[in-house]
């Protein structure tokens, strides 16, 4: 029987005794390579990476953006999580959404469709940004280079311009409808004529500047965040948000703070994993992991039908759990430290059956381990698209962190603020627009994300700080890179590189890298599969990064995903 040629694209490992910095386009990790060059640590480095690609890749993050990071100072042996996340405005309201009917579903959790997509994209839907606050706090806290040195590669990048590449190309084209419909967004992001800028094809590609962005940034680089929250940059926000019906004032930006949360530890085969509990995906890949840590999956070898079996099926369990029982705990009590816990996951693996698979199977009940009443209506959805960014850094000293930041939906709400460059979330795709739930949209609600940063210990010292953009994709990809590290001790590109696959729901969706063999075991003991080809715009199984530190010699190593303009670079 024949066969057919398929996509099979790789990147090298970077290395560096030194400092490593790995990021979704090179401009940024170029942009946090260059602050530990200056003396800087990981902090200075992932703060300059945070602004610099929020300009070179406006689509997936940016100063309207949320973010979500965990710091490691090696130091003093502390980890500490930010939570950079959005809260909605006061005025917010599900009245506000015309339902369209109960057979219409969109965005990443399948929430009731709304007239004109109103819930998903426009003016209403922008809520409070959080990374400028985020990015601020970890700066005033361990920062060691000044403010305005971390924030001149955006700068730069701003004001001088960069020459578009095709993944910018493409996540515009498919982004036309939205942006065609702000006027700034229309002129900031599309050629006189209206048509995407474009990449090198024989010619040099088109330069995008930003005078507007780099105005604020300089803004922000003098004045600091407070420009956003309390300044002029804010009212400039609630000035043109008004103008066009949106909701957000001046009283939303000022009520918005960071919040400071001690990491989650989960121990897992001498490796410790820290993480942010709460509002993120970190514990479902906790669940995961413990659920995995019963079976012998070194002993069976990487990619055995097997070994990959048990791996779809713990992914499956712990989305089903996460589905059924997550969401903030500050609006209703949630399980949270009952789907972690060691005795509920040694429990809830006696539900994965060893040979057979389970597509349909039923949530657990972490209640009993973590006492409380009510739980979370259902959610179902797509997974969602690799619409998120994230940087992995690792300094001389072995500082570390991890840092995913997000816009929501491509290009965010589409909505670019006159006079400022700044392209705003649309955070109302995290919640329903239907009334009734405890998910629905409010005044005041803050979002749960699946952004997974982790950082990872091997017997109590620095390892790894790895990372991911992909929606709820993002928890498994996190996921089997860890036991890529940590069951079969790979490398940090190979870990990031190899075939993965996704089991959120009755499908399990693989690589059509895998092996044609585990994909027909898996086939063969009632995995509904569906193989998906991997090429450049597509992202089945999310957009990982990574850095690691090698046991043996103390080599810093970085990975990068390898279908996109991912780099990792090495000092």
């Amino acid at each position: 029987m024949g066969t057919r040629s398929r996509w099979l694209i790789d990147k090298s490992e970077a290395t560096s005794p030194t400092g490593m910095v790995s990021a979704m386009q090179p401009h940024a990790a170029e942009a946090g390579a260059e602050m530990l060059r200056k003396g800087g640590n990981a902090i200075d480095a992932a703060i300059a990476t945070v602004f610099a690609i929020g300009v070179v890749e406006p689509y997936m993050s940016g100063l309207g953006g949320i973010s979500f990071l965990v710091y490691r100072d090696a130091s003093s042996g502390e980890t500490v999580c930010l939570d950079g996340s959005t809260i909605l405005p006061r005025a917010m309201r599900p009245e506000l959404f015309e339902l369209l009917g109960e057979d219409q579903r969109s965005g990443m959790y399948g929430w009731r469709a709304t007239k004109d997509n109103a819930a998903e994209e426009g003016w209403l839907t922008p809520a409070v940004p959080g990374m400028p606050g985020m990015a601020a706090e970890a700066h005033r806290r361990w920062g060691k280079l000044s403010w305005d040195e971390v924030l001149a590669p955006a700068i730069r990048l701003a004001e001088e311009g960069f020459e578009v590449d095709h993944y910018f190309t493409s996540m515009t084209a498919v982004s036309y409808r939205k942006l065609q419909k702000v006027d700034e967004a229309r002129k900031t992001f599309f050629s006189a004529d209206g048509a995407p800028l474009a990449p090198a094809m024989g010619s040099p590609g088109d330069l995008l500047k930003q005078p507007d962005l780099a105005r604020t940034l300089r803004l922000i680089a003098r004045d600091g965040v407070d420009v956003i929250y309390r300044g002029e940059i804010g009212q400039r926000i609630v000035d043109d948000m008004q103008r066009h019906g949106g909701l957000l004032t001046m009283d939303d930006l000022a009520d918005f703070s960071v919040q400071e949360f001690a990491p989650h530890q989960a121990d897992y085969r001498g490796h410790q994993v820290l993480g942010q509990l709460r509002n993120t995906g970190y514990p479902t890949v906790v669940e995961a992991l413990q659920l995995l840590e019963g079976f012998d999956i070194p002993g069976m070898g990487f990619q055995s039908p097997e070994g990959s079996h048990l791996i779809a099926e713990s992914i499956r369990h712990a989305f089903i759990d996460r589905l059924r029982y997550l969401g903030d705990v500050d609006l209703q009590p949630i399980p949270l430290q009952g789907v972690v816990s060691r005795a509920y996951t040694d429990q809830r693996r006696g539900d994965i059956h060893p040979t057979r698979a389970m597509p349909n199977a039923a949530p657990g009940d972490p209640w009993p381990f973590d006492p409380g009443q009510g739980q979370m209506p259902d959610r179902s959805g797509n997974g969602g698209d690799s619409l998120t960014t994230h940087m992995s850094v690792i300094d001389s000293d072995h500082n570390m962190v991890s840092l995913t930041s997000t816009l929501g939906a491509l290009y965010g709400s589409g909505v670019v603020i006159e006079g400022t460059g700044i392209v705003l979330n649309n955070a109302t795709m995290w919640f329903d627009p239907e009334p009734g739930a405890v998910t629905t949209v409010g005044p005041g609600k803050r979002v749960m994300s699946a952004a997974t940063p982790v950082l990872v210990l091997r017997d109590g010292q620095p390892f790894a700080s790895i990372g991911s953009p992909g929606g709820r994709r993002v928890i498994s990809a996190v996921y089997q890179i860890l036991v890529n590290l940590i069951d079969y001790g790979m490398s940090v590109q190979p870990a990031i590189s190899s075939p993965r696959l996704h089991s959120e729901g009755p499908l399990t969706e693989i690589s059509s890298r895998y092996p044609a063999a585990v994909i027909e075991h898996l086939q063969s003991i009632g995995h509904q599969v569906a193989v998906r080809e991997e090429t450049l715009s597509s992202s089945y199984f999310a957009r990982p990064n990574g850095v690691m530190i090698d046991p043996e010699t103390g080599e810093l190593r970085g990975g990068a995903f390898p279908y996109s303009p991912s780099t990792a670079v090495g000092i």
